[in-house]
């Protein structure tokens, strides 16, 4: 299967698990809205969120486990899947399998966003494809399935000695076989930080003094 573009992940019926793997403010999000916008403009299908700071028009967004396990023949896209499953709670681990098993079995695609050190051996054992953004590289799991591919990447220009370093209009993809790099446009309507006010502003009087100290130098 050849990559052109992300939707091209989804057409092939082997993968049913999809990894989006980034450091934090590295453009993850952009690609979780860039991948629903690319689906909705070539597909019908049903799509669920959870855990995105923005609405999508067109996709369900859901809030609980509980909500997850009755979801069939649809896309579920899960931004910081390891709070909806609270996996730092080891008692929980095995509520965690069972359902992401039952998930899976309902002819569902999955596609679970999070952090490199999120991906534990058993979640990073389950997916068929890899989306990675930038990453710290000794922030993956050591002898998971995310660390090797990670690590089977061979590419001077973006495999540093301690970083991934994928410019935030791009991304890695790894479909199982193959890597292919492609293009990820700015998705305007999903950056909710752009319109943070910033959090040092220049006291007025500080400007005056600027100002007059331009027009005596002038």
């Amino acid at each position: 299967m050849k990559i052109e573009s992300v939707t091209d992940l989804f057409q092939d019926k082997s993968i049913r698990v999809v990894g989006i793997i980034a450091d934090p403010n590295a453009g993850k999000s952009n690609m979780i809205y860039h991948t629903i916008q690319s689906l909705q403009e070539r597909y019908n299908a049903n799509i669920y969120t959870y855990g995105l700071r923005a609405y999508v028009p067109g996709t369900t967004t859901i809030y609980s486990v509980e909500e997850l396990e009755k979801i069939s023949n649809s896309i579920v896209f899960i931004d910081e899947f390891y709070s909806l499953f609270e996996l730092t709670n080891r008692k929980k681990q095995e509520q965690v399998e069972k359902s992401l098993r039952l998930i899976y079995h309902k002819n569902n695609i999955m596609v679970l966003c999070g952090l490199p050190h999120n991906f534990n051996k058993f979640i990073s054992g389950m997916l068929n494809a890899i989306i990675f953004k930038q990453c710290t590289l000794v922030d993956f799991i050591n002898r998971s399935y995310a660390q090797r591919v990670a690590f089977s990447y061979k590419n001077d220009a973006i495999m540093g000695q301690s970083t991934m370093s994928i410019p935030k209009d791009e991304a890695v993809v790894f479909d199982g076989l193959h890597y292919t790099l492609i293009d990820v446009p700015y998705m305007e309507h999903g950056d909710t930080k752009k319109n943070n006010p910033p959090i040092l502003v220049e006291r007025q009087d500080s400007i005056l003094v600027s100002r007059i100290e331009e027009l005596i130098t002038a």
